[in-house]
This record gives structure tokens, C-alpha cells and sequence, in this order.
């Protein structure tokens, strides 16, 4: 089964959540029309992480580590999506040789971690920039 071929199409309109952080991980979601906002939170603030396109995955980081979901995803616009179910996307993985699944997890791990500090670099360059607009002077 290829993810743009899913049985399950789930319709979002602007501002919509799709994915809430801190939640288990159930499904894994294709987008087959629109974009969505992946933002994480930081310090009681959202931070843009990306944003994701038609033919884009989003939702497996979850499901391949077993952890809970690792951002917030927001429809922009109407947004259309396939949804592969969490039994659907482990005979998948299952599927791979064992030392690829190590692969496929140790990424997993890595690309968290990454967005975990990418976000933080994020939340430091947003208040660099107030107190730089603070002693601004328009002349």
C-alpha cells in the first residue's frame, strides 16, 4: 500500500488541529491537498518548526518510537489527508529487516531531538529580537 493510496481521508478547514502534542500516538497522516503548520511548545509559546506540503508525512515519529506526539500540526487552509492506522503502519515497519528498523529508530530519535533543540535555538532568537527591537529608534 502506498500512504497516497490510504482507505481513510479526513477533511481539516484553516486553524484545525490535527495532531496535539503530549497525546499517544495513533495514526500515521499523508497530506493529499493543503499545508499544515507543525509548531511545538516552548516556554508557553508555539514555535513554527515547519511547514509541511502536499505528498508530505507527518505523525510517524510518534508511532516508531513509541512516544507521545512531539508537536502540534495545524491545518492552513482546507487541508486533505490519508490516514494510516497504527496496526496498518507497524505490519509496514514489521515488514523491514530488523537491523533497518534500528535504522528507522535511531533517526527517529535524532530528528526529536534535533527539533527539541531547534526549537529552543527558535524561542532564544524570538527574544533576542525583542530586546533588539527595544532599543531601536526611529529617526
Amino acid at each position: 500500500m502506498k500512504f497516497s493510496e490510504t482507505p481513510i481521508v479526513q477533511r481539516f478547514s484553516d486553524g484545525d488541529t490535527i495532531i496535539s502534542e503530549g497525546i499517544v500516538s495513533n495514526n500515521v497522516f499523508i497530506i493529499l491537498e493543503g499545508k499544515v503548520n507543525v509548531a511545538k511548545k516552548m516556554d508557553k509559546k508555539n514555535v513554527l518548526v515547519a511547514q509541511l506540503k502536499e505528498g508530505d508525512v507527518f505523525g510517524e515519529m510518534g508511532l516508531i518510537s513509541g512516544n507521545v506526539r512531539s508537536a502540534n500540526c495545524t491545518a492552513v487552509g482546507n487541508v486533505t489527508i490519508g490516514v494510516i492506522d497504527k496496526e496498518k503502519f507497524n505490519e509496514l515497519i514489521n515488514n523491514l529487516p530488523e537491523d533497518l528498523q534500528a535504522v528507522v529508530r535511531a533517526l527517529v530519535n535524532r530528528l526529536r531531538f534535533t527539533t527539541e533543540q531547534l526549537s529552543r535555538i527558535g524561542m532564544e532568537l524570538d527574544k533576542t529580537r525583542a530586546v533588539l527591537s527595544s532599543f531601536s529608534i526611529d529617526l
